[in-house]
């Protein structure tokens, strides 16, 4: 049996659970989408991370409407478009859907998600730009240009829950982590945690990551008892699962903040996170952005004091 399989398998193993995984598609002429969860409560849908393409939201609705429920709240766990582009398109069906989120995406309309404008509109008009990646950077000019959609209705801010019938979900807020501020849930009753992208595969994305904030929500995760953890990108896994990559992540960036030499580092997380590894077709892909990462983010002291808040 594959290793994807046994974390597939583990994850099913678990409670079933009054929830439906949308996963992200990741392609490689395509941006990708990060995983949908829509969770049902009585008389509504909760929706954690909207994707980022038109078909991955529809599925969304689509289930609402199978459901026939309306969707009453929607949580962002961080500002990454290809977890809240879809936003927009579900308020627009849904208009009464209350927006959770972190603040943290005011800073990045300011900076990180607008720094690459004018070179996005430029690539509209370049012949030589395939048409898929345009319709990304239509997707992304049209997102960042309806901050309202974006922007929280229910700032979170600390510890808060929102009701569902008799059960409620949990959430909480990690600084510095995956980004300025991660948004992760916990539903004690079915034991599950909705991570966000403080767990992704094949590999933890550091373009806006702070490693030493990060190494704490995962530590403050691994407390929790818990049966199944999902992904903002990836298969579903067990307790035992997220605790293997929590300690593959110690170990690289401990690597990282090392003299060791970076193809050290790259092989760590290469050995201690195959199991990630392999949710991708291509390890070479993985072994490229690790190295990135650790030349040009975690080994950058200027790079890690602005994404750590120093």
């Amino acid at each position: 049996m594959s290793l994807i399989a046994m974390l597939a398998l583990a994850a099913a193993s678990a409670t079933p659970v009054p929830y439906t995984l949308i996963e992200g598609q990741v392609r490689g002429d395509v941006q990708p989408d990060g995983n949908s969860i829509v969770i049902e409560g009585p008389k509504e849908l909760l929706v954690i991370d909207t994707g980022r393409h038109p078909e991955h939201t529809d599925k969304i609705i689509a289930l609402a409407k199978a459901r026939n429920k309306p969707i009453t709240a929607i949580v962002n766990t961080h500002w990454h478009l290809d977890h809240a582009t879809g936003n927009a398109r579900i308020r627009a069906a849904y208009p009464g859907a209350r927006l959770y989120a972190s603040t943290a995406v005011e800073g990045a309309l300011h900076g990180f998600l607008i720094r690459d404008v004018d070179k996005a509109k430029a690539s509209l008009d370049d012949p030589a730009v395939p048409e898929l990646r345009k319709i990304d950077t239509r997707l992304y000019l049209k997102a960042i240009s309806d901050p309202a959609n974006l922007i929280p209705d229910q700032p979170v801010n600390g510890p808060m829950s929102i009701p569902l019938g008799e059960s409620e979900l949990q959430l909480h807020l990690a600084r510095h982590a995956a980004t300025e501020g991660d948004v992760w849930g916990h539903d004690p009753a079915s034991k599950t945690v909705f991570a966000g992208d403080l767990v992704v595969a094949p590999l933890p994305f550091f373009d806006t990551g702070c490693a030493e904030g990060w190494r704490q929500a995962l530590a403050e995760i691994d407390q929790l008892d818990f049966q199944t953890l999902v992904p903002g990108h990836g298969l579903p896994m067990d307790h035992a699962a997220f605790s293997s990559y929590r300690k593959a992540f110690d170990a690289f960036t401990a690597c990282a903040e090392s003299s060791q030499p970076t193809a050290t580092c790259v092989a760590t997380w290469m050995q201690q996170g195959a199991a990630f590894v392999a949710m991708h077709p291509d390890p070479k892909y993985t072994e490229a952005a690790l190295g990135y990462y650790v030349d040009r983010i975690l080994r950058v002291p200027a790079k890690r004091s602005e994404l750590c808040g120093k």
